[in-house]
């Protein structure tokens, strides 16, 4: 009997490899990059004409029914046209259109609502700036403080230098004392978390000073301020976060003593609504607050300095 067939050799299938498996990492990647993209562009100042601009653009490159001005003005009349089955589109066809020309709509919407939401915020802040400036020069303290509206808030900065801290120590004078007490008066009722920043300029601290280094130093300062402005101006602590940053941030040449006393400070930064809900939204924030419209508060009722009972 012959065995020619037996002998031979079988042949081997080639196992399948799904060449697709790209796909899904790329798909990730690319739903990460929108989610940045998006966190930016909210936190931007857009020109509105432009953004209309590339909407309507968006929407003809990809197929969508035509938009008109309408579609911005809060219309929907001329955005969305009825399809009457011409050039052989189907109903599924036409629903997505229409769905898509309603997602452009919204995100336009949206986008002239976050800009409105930021502008009433910035005319908010400016005003608690003034009102921060007006008390201090009335008590003769306006030049131990300094202002700076930021993308993230309004940043107060309290110069520490001889008047509210003595070198290489952490607490309070009484100078100190009558300036925190005057801007934690305007900051009681606002809705803002409340980042409190210690700075200190390069020097060393000490041999005998009670901390091992200007972290110890700067962290110490913005708690024993945390601590002030909860238990005599009666900020709720939780918009009260205090960090140190010792040396890392200065703001001027530490090559000279007038750099390094500007250095040695610590900045209440008012955290903007709107950053710190964005940040709470896709969990990067340290606490979730009310998601509510940054209104103005009645700044009328804001409890005065001279209001309070000194300590």
């Amino acid at each position: 009997m012959s065995h020619d067939a037996d002998d031979e050799p079988h042949e081997e299938h080639e196992e399948h490899v799904n060449h697709e498996a790209w796909v899904i990492p790329y798909a990730d990647l690319l739903t990460l990059l929108m989610a940045m993209f998006i966190a930016l562009f909210a936190m931007s100042s857009v020109d509105q004409a432009k953004f209309k601009k590339v909407a309507l653009g968006f929407n003809d490159a990809l197929g969508g029914e035509k938009l008109t001005s309408g579609v911005f003005a809060g219309s929907k009349a001329d955005s969305v046209n009825g399809g009457n089955g011409k050039g052989g589109s189907s109903n599924d066809l036409q629903e997505g259109k229409e769905r898509g020309t309603e997602f452009f709509e919204k995100i336009a919407d949206q986008q002239v609502a976050l800009e409105q939401r930021k502008n009433a915020e910035q005319d908010t802040l400016e005003e608690v700036k003034d009102l921060i400036e007006g008390e201090a020069a009335k008590a003769g303290l306006s030049d131990k403080l300094t202002f700076e509206l930021q993308e993230r808030g309004l940043v107060v900065r309290v110069l520490t230098d001889k008047l509210v801290f003595r070198s290489g120590d952490a607490t309070l004078q009484a100078q100190g004392r009558e300036l925190l007490q005057l801007v934690g008066a305007v900051l009681k009722d606002l809705e803002n978390p409340l980042y409190i920043e210690g700075h200190t300029d390069t020097d060393p601290v000490g041999p005998n000073s009670v901390f091992k280094s200007n972290w110890g130093l700067s962290t110490a300062r913005a708690e024993e301020v945390l601590l002030f402005l909860r238990d005599v101006s009666g900020i709720d602590q939780g918009r009260l976060r205090p960090t140190g940053w010792s040396d890392t941030h200065p703001i001027a040449s530490n090559d000279t003593e007038a750099g390094k006393a500007t250095n040695r400070r610590v900045e209440i930064v008012v955290q903007s609504l709107i950053i710190d809900q964005l940040l709470a939204e896709n969990d990067l924030g340290t606490k979730s607050l009310p998601k509510s419209d940054p209104a103005k508060p009645n700044l009328d009722e804001i409890e005065k300095p001279g209001d309070i009972a000194p300590h």
